[in-house]
């Protein structure tokens, strides 16, 4: 469901519903629940045009009493009643009218009112004040109270069954769900539900009707988060920066908003704090500034203990690797509350170096440290160290600023120490790499240390290597393009540049093999179609039809019909459909603009 979909069939239940029972919204912790509806239900709900219908939110979270959410409630409601004279009841209640009995025993059991006792005037007023009539109960994080689940139930089944009271319920109903396993005779392992579970199946059965399984709207949600927080990150309220935060979530394996509103909070006084002593931070380094805490209060979300490597100015580990590290003042200030003026411009002077070199993670590799330590290791530790490397220069592991001091000591220990490796795996993963590092890489600083060779193959050897490696990082060869859904935002990253340099001469879309394109597409993510559009869209949006090779054009064209007929395709979800709609009307709108300026050139 939509967001527009979820409110209308909850307004829907508000007005039309007469089962007498509940409803549910459930999905995972952070996922957005609790901002839906404080920010978008509620207002939808409270709209003249939906009837003016008043949300009553009451968190549960660590309460232990039924009277508790009775109180919970009738404050809340005392917030919304518009005038004094309301406050109390004076007036009769008109037929139809709904009075929450259930609140309301549950509160005068608690302050010991005489329920016998009808001519009592406060009994009679706080009686009459329950009025719940056109209202919804919202009664979040049932999972975290204190109050036995089955007894929760019965309450709620009162006030709707008996009451004709509107309740709905927003939780993570997985951790209210819980089961074991157990194995029989030959080893087949069978999942079972907990008696508990099964108790809370069937009195959910009795209390509650339909159950609403939360999907949330990130893009849009992230960009209403950002905006909350007012200029200070207004900048970032585009869909573009939604989009990027988005895929980070997805890169970190974690989506929680609450954690996302956490970092926003922090990253804003980290800004104000900047601005206000005048410390000069380039546009593009405070985007890696919010990036970096973004992965790391992900990756604090999942409940790991993190900690920043020691004398260190920025972590890769923490943050999103090299492309968006996590710096260390931000680091803490997330943990510890602390800013200092001084470690700020120290941090911003050494990672503006490292865009110039890559040193900033340089020397840290264990591998590495063993490699360039090989004359007083064994042949054993060095031989585990270099299987090792492979795996760690794919995985971004080894900065490039430690490449070329990298193949200087493995032609020593080839050639000058005699051991017997093949080093041209490691050699073509360094290659490949420096043909995507970032322009501002400068050669000669790959090559500013090193082991001194004496040996007349091993100072041949490395000569070689060092001139691949300048080619390497002179232009970009072959397209590359892997044609793995899983690589897609890794290649974006690492190519777009130099693919735009590139684009007026060498062309993009004429190189695709565009079968497998579509074969890909078929298999991507609603993220990695995404990264997909933002490809084409770079490189092509803001061209001259005289810019681009007419071969690009006419594959675009093949693109776009391509594009056309998967948009039918039965697999995707809807947001995938979604994606391939804008991908389409990108293409299109692309190729619409090359023919119009074809024709006023002409």
């Amino acid at each position: 469901m939509t967001y527009d979909e979820m409110s209308s069939f909850i307004l829907n239940y508000l007005k039309n519903d007469i089962t007498g029972r509940a409803i549910m919204l459930t999905g995972e912790w952070g996922s957005g629940k609790s901002y839906y509806v404080k920010n978008t239900l509620k207002p939808f709900l409270e709209d003249k045009g939906n009837g003016k219908h008043k949300c009553v939110i009451v968190s549960l979270y660590g309460l232990s009493d039924i009277s508790e959410i009775s109180k919970a409630i009738y404050m809340e409601l005392r917030t919304i009643i518009k005038s004094p004279s309301t406050e109390v009841g004076n007036t009769a209640k008109a037929v139809g009218e709904i009075i929450g009995k259930t609140i309301f025993n549950g509160l005068v059991s608690k302050v010991g009112f005489d329920i016998g006792s009808t001519n009592d005037k406060v009994f009679q007023d706080l009686y009459e004040s329950i009025d719940l009539t056109g209202k919804l109960i919202v009664l979040e994080d049932i999972e975290r109270t204190q109050i036995d689940i089955i007894e929760l139930l019965g309450y709620i089944n009162n006030m709707c069954e008996n009451d004709g009271v509107k309740v709905l319920l927003v939780t993570n109903e997985s951790e209210l769900i819980t089961t074991y396993e157990k194995s029989d005779d030959q080893g087949k392992t069978t999942e079972y539900y907990t008696d508990s579970a099964m108790a809370y199946k069937r009195a959910k059965e009795k209390t509650i009707g339909d159950t609403i399984y939360f999907n949330c709207d990130y893009e849009n949600t992230i960009q209403q988060i950002i905006g909350s927080f007012g200029l200070s990150l207004q900048k970032y309220c585009t869909p573009e920066y939604a989009e990027d935060i988005r895929v980070i979530f997805f890169l970190m394996t974690s989506h929680n908003l609450r954690a996302f509103i956490y970092c926003c909070q922090k990253i804003k006084e980290i800004f104000m704090f900047i601005e206000d002593n005048h410390i000069s931070v380039k546009e593009e380094i405070q985007k890696i500034l919010f990036y970096g805490c973004v992965a790391f209060t992900q990756r604090q979300s999942k409940g790991a203990n993190l900690q920043f490597e020691r004398d260190a100015y920025l972590s890769a580990k923490l943050g999103l690797n090299d492309q968006y590290p996590l710096f260390k003042f931000c680091y803490d200030y997330i943990m510890y509350q602390m800013l200092s003026k001084d470690d700020i411009k120290k941090s911003i002077a050494y990672y503006t170096d490292y865009r110039k070199n890559g040193k900033w993670n340089s020397g840290r590799d264990s591998d590495l440290r063993t490699i360039k330590e090989f004359n007083i290791k064994t042949d054993e530790e060095v031989n585990e160290a270099i299987r090792n490397l492979p795996q760690k220069l794919d995985a971004g592991d080894i900065p490039y600023y430690d490449y070329g001091v990298l193949l200087n000591y493995l032609v020593a220990i080839k050639y000058e120490a005699g051991i017997e490796f093949d080093i041209t795996p490691i050699e073509s993963s360094i290659i490949g790499n420096l043909k995507n590092a970032p322009d501002e890489i400068n050669i000669e600083s790959l090559f500013n240390s090193g082991y001194e060779l004496h040996k007349e193959e091993a100072i041949t050897s490395f000569a070689n290597i060092k001139q691949r490696m300048k080619d390497a990082l002179g232009s970009l060869d072959d397209l590359d393009f892997s044609y793995d859904p899983e690589k897609v935002i890794n290649y974006y990253d690492k190519n777009i540049k130099k693919l735009k340099a590139n684009l007026a001469s060498n062309g993009f879309a004429h190189k695709l093999d565009i079968n497998r394109l579509v074969e890909m597409l078929k298999n991507c993510s609603s993220a990695q179609i995404s990264k997909l559009r933002s490809l084409f869209m770079d490189l092509y949006r803001d061209q001259h039809y005289s810019q681009i090779l007419e071969d690009d054009i006419f594959a675009l064209n093949e693109i776009s019909d391509k594009i056309s007929v998967l948009l039918q395709y039965d697999k995707y979800d809807n947001i995938q459909k979604m994606q391939m709609f804008w991908f389409n009307k990108n293409i299109n709108d692309i190729i619409l603009t090359f023919d119009s300026q074809k024709t006023q050139g002409k």
